[in-house]
């Protein structure tokens, strides 16, 4: 459906930016194919975009790639609440990383592991709030810090799985809990 596909595709940005990643120009359309997949029953789509490892650039490559997932992100959620599927599908954005909060040599923002954005959505929980907050250049968390446990715990709570009383056995026939810390971040539950 071409009207489908013109939702996931976002328009050109101005000063020249085409909008593309190493994915190309509609990256945004593998949010449409998750969509199609959790409607046939798939439980677990992960969708990946690259490019986003802005070492050097970072402002022209951001004015590039961020619509793509502005469009992208809007269509999906969008989506799945028209087709009353959004209160059960949990939605994760993140990376595998931060960036520093100063801008290198390169014009560009290197690994930064102490802070990172992460987003929610849908998954029933009570969404559109910012929990925690970052000093001025936001290089350290000064208020209510998150970890990617706190985050895989409330997945798992929306899963109804006990990740610290649930064992899997790895490989190997060691048998290993889900997570070793983390709470459920309950301004979402």
């Amino acid at each position: 459906d071409p009207k489908m596909v013109s939702r996931y595709t976002p328009v050109h940005a101005a000063a020249g930016y085409r909008n593309a990643t190493a994915d190309e120009p509609k990256a945004a359309l593998k949010l449409l194919i998750a969509r199609r997949l959790i409607e046939a029953g798939v439980r677990c789509v992960s969708v990946t975009f690259s490019d986003f490892d802005t070492h050097s650039d970072n402002f022209g490559r951001m004015r590039q790639m961020l619509p793509i997932v502005d469009f992208g992100l809007h269509a999906l959620i969008t989506d799945l609440a028209e087709r009353g599927m959004l209160d059960d599908v949990s939605i994760v954005i993140w990376g595998e990383f931060g960036r520093t909060p100063k801008i290198n040599g390169k014009g560009g923002r290197d690994h930064w592991p102490r802070v990172g954005p992460a987003m929610l959505a849908g998954g029933g929980m009570k969404t559109g709030q910012v929990i925690g907050a970052t000093d001025r250049q936001a290089g350290s968390a000064i208020e209510r810090p998150v970890t990617y446990k706190d985050i895989f715990a409330t997945l798992y709570h929306n899963l109804g799985i006990n990740p610290f009383g649930t064992t899997i056995v790895d490989p190997s026939g060691r048998p290993q809990y889900l997570l070793d810390s983390g709470k459920r971040l309950q301004e979402v539950l």
